[in-house]
């Protein structure tokens, strides 16, 4: 959750740490349903079949269909959108470009990123429409870390580019 800590102003892991373990258990779900896919589809890397690619980011072993870094990105920060509508623009930003990296470096095709941010907006979708996302948004110990979000000083909200 570290990476959405400028889109808040705050550094998650100790302004809310209740957040984060909550989201956390969440996006385990998404991330079990992004490797089914994975298994189902079995899609290659593309520098597995392109040799001449020469990936700019470690290589990973798994496939490549769909992007499980994009789907997380996508649905971490549809989920905090929710948590915080006054960062939405902010945090969709973040979860948008969580991807980019992973095709610029060789690492996934356009279509694994575009699949897994339509997943991992579904997904989020699902899990706030959840008696279990209304109860956790409810628990007044998340209030409270978010509301130290959103009393965070002007000048600790960094500006993002695009």
């Amino acid at each position: 959750m570290a990476l959405f800590s400028p889109a808040l102003g705050v550094d998650m892991s100790k302004s809310t740490p209740r957040v984060e373990q909550g989201l956390g258990a969440f996006l385990a779900l998404v991330d079990q349903a992004s490797n089914r896919i994975k298994d189902i589809v079995r899609r290659p890397r593309p520098y597995w079949s392109h040799a001449h690619l020469k990936p700019c980011l470690p290589p990973e072993r798994g496939f490549s269909f769909p992007s499980g870094h994009s789907t997380w990105y996508q649905a971490a920060a549809v989920l905090l959108a929710d948590l915080l509508p006054e960062r939405r623009e902010r945090l969709l930003t973040i979860g948008a470009y969580g991807g980019a990296n992973r095709v610029m470096c060789g690492v996934h095709y356009p279509s694994d990123v575009d699949a897994a941010q339509r997943l991992g907006r579904a997904a989020a979708e699902q899990i706030i429409a959840s008696p279990q996302w209304r109860s956790f948004r409810a628990d007044p110990g998340i209030r409270a870390e978010l509301q130290r979000v959103r009393d965070a000083r002007p000048e600790a909200v960094p500006l993002l580019v695009r």
